[in-house]
């Protein structure tokens, strides 16, 4: 026990003996070293938290967390989440999913499920009126860019005694995901859904509502009416397009050539009248279609059979009557069809009537590069004289101020890109500066230190009684690394003062970092 108080006695007086600078260094290791030990410990011994589900409505929220707790499984609320342990989060979704039914706050047929035994009629409406309209909120919820969805349905009395019912009506509240938006396209499909999904429900009596209070069914069909402003959009929109194409072409040509210094633009004409023409061609050679041949002998005249080319092909063909004697007169007559040939061509819109092309080149062009151009414009183009088209190429001077500034305002982001990494840089360095400075008084207090350390494991091993007589440190001569001279010189003199007065240097080298952040 006096050995211990001795040893106890003896670390004391070391450090006591420490300056002040000694301990504030020490207590500062001592520190760092209890906090890191804690924060590991902390944290390896700590159950990590994941989320099992997120923005489920109250309703799954609720039944949610009554099976975990049903299930003794440890879990956590956070906002609208739902926290349990990162290590269980597979095997709980899988378990939870197949025996908790998620309604996502709309509830569907499975209503009559839990309904009493015999329901009045009116109740049995308010309960399919309920159940259609929580179906209806699932199949709209299942769309990606809504994440909420309220259907409200009136449906009309249905009576034996009325022939005409009214229609039936629905509103629709979306919530839309953040950054979403929905086209005329999809706020259709969810009317064709309602409409397929509630009997007497036509198109016109349905609301759809987004939650920024705008009306997305207003002017929804109106489209569909106007079929004249629709056929010019769309003429306008084969026009550009036309136009883009031979642009494209030009610009194929010319822009190897003279790259940024060319300027084409395309306008045309397009026929946008659909016609129908029938041609009919008759041949030149006729077919006989029919025939009738007579014969007078000298003791009496005789009537051939008449034939036509289908009779000829089908039966067999003689006179009815045969006589002995000489033919005195014969008369054939054949009836002819001309042939003919009946075309339809019908000629779709949108031909091309008439080409108007403008090149503008950069710069001072002569007779021989405008008719070079021209000739490689009439073949990008399929130049055509009897149709009217017309190309012009002139040369003017492009004005550059802009591209300038352009390339000026990139060169400057580019230098202070540059500065701004120089800045970090410098900075980086005088933070290394001053890590070798804060390593090196270290290491000189440490060195000053260590013969007191010797001290005290002397009286250690005095304490244990331990007869071992330390060995003492082999000697060398020491090494002269560095010449005397006046840099050197000058460098131990400055570590010197950085020893004996750490605080001041800190103050001077922190003085310097915040001159060069300004």
């Amino acid at each position: 026990m006096n050995k211990l108080l001795e040893m106890k006695n003896k670390l004391l007086q070391g450090w006591g003996s420490l300056s002040k600078n000694k301990k504030i260094a020490y207590s500062i290791l001592a520190g760092v070293i209890i906090i890191a030990l804690t924060s590991f410990l902390v944290s390896a011994s700590t159950t990590k938290y994941d989320v099992l589900f997120s923005n489920l409505s109250t309703e799954d929220s609720g039944a949610m967390l009554a099976k975990l707790k049903t299930d003794k499984v440890s879990y956590k609320v956070s906002g609208n989440n739902i926290l349990v342990p990162k290590a269980q989060i597979d095997s709980l979704r899988m378990q939870l999913m197949s025996e908790v039914n998620l309604t996502e706050g709309s509830k569907g047929f499975e209503l009559f499920d839990t309904s009493k035994m015999a329901p009045t009629d009116t109740e049995t409406k308010i309960m399919y009126q309920r159940a259609l309209s929580g179906e209806i909120e699932r199949a709209i919820k299942s769309f990606p860019e809504v994440e909420g969805a309220k259907v409200n349905l009136v449906l009309p009395e249905s009576t034996a005694f009325v022939k005409e019912m009214d229609p039936a009506t629905a509103s629709v509240v979306l919530k839309l995901k953040s950054g979403t938006k929905m086209n005329d396209e999809q706020v259709k499909a969810i009317v064709a859904l309602l409409t397929g999904a509630v009997q007497n429900l036509p198109k016109e009596n349905v609301s759809i509502v987004s939650d920024d209070f705008k009306l997305l069914t207003e002017g929804l069909y109106d489209k569909e009416k106007d079929t004249i402003t629709d056929s010019t959009d769309e003429q306008q929109a084969l026009k550009a397009q036309v136009e883009k194409a031979f642009e494209d072409k030009i610009m194929k040509v010319l822009e190897p050539v003279y790259k940024d210094g060319v300027k084409v633009s395309v306008n045309s004409e397009l026929d946008f009248d659909a016609l129908t023409r029938n041609s009919t061609t008759y041949g030149t050679k006729g077919i006989v279609v029919s025939s009738h041949d007579i014969e007078t002998w000298n003791g009496g005249a005789s009537t051939g059979l008449s034939t036509s080319p289908v009779d000829a092909a089908t039966q067999n063909t003689s006179p009815t009557n045969t006589k002995d004697g000489t033919i005195v007169n014969k008369e054939s007559t054949k009836n002819y069809d001309i042939s003919k040939t009946d075309d339809v061509i019908t000629k779709a819109p949108g031909a091309i009537k008439k080409l108007t092309t403008s090149v503008v080149l950069d710069g001072n062009l002569d007779q021989a590069t405008k008719t070079s151009v021209n000739n490689l414009v009439a073949q990008a183009t399929g130049y055509s004289g009897a149709r009217g088209d017309t190309i012009s190429v002139e040369g003017l001077y492009f004005n550059t101020d802009a591209k300038k500034a352009a390339q000026q305002a990139l060169l400057d982001i580019a230098n202070a890109d540059k500065a701004a990494a120089a800045k970090v840089l410098y900075t980086r360095i005088a933070y290394g500066v001053l890590a070798i400075i804060a390593f090196i008084l270290l290491f000189v207090v440490i060195r000053r230190t260590s013969k007191k350390t010797e001290t005290i494991s002397e009286g250690f091993d005095k304490m244990i009684e331990d007869n071992i007589v330390p060995k003492k440190p082999e000697q060398f001569p020491p090494i002269e690394f560095e010449t005397k001279t006046k840099k050197v010189h000058i460098e131990n003199e400055v570590k010197k003062y950085a020893a004996e007065k750490p605080e001041q240097v800190a103050d001077i080298i922190k003085s310097w970092l915040t001159d060069d952040e300004r």
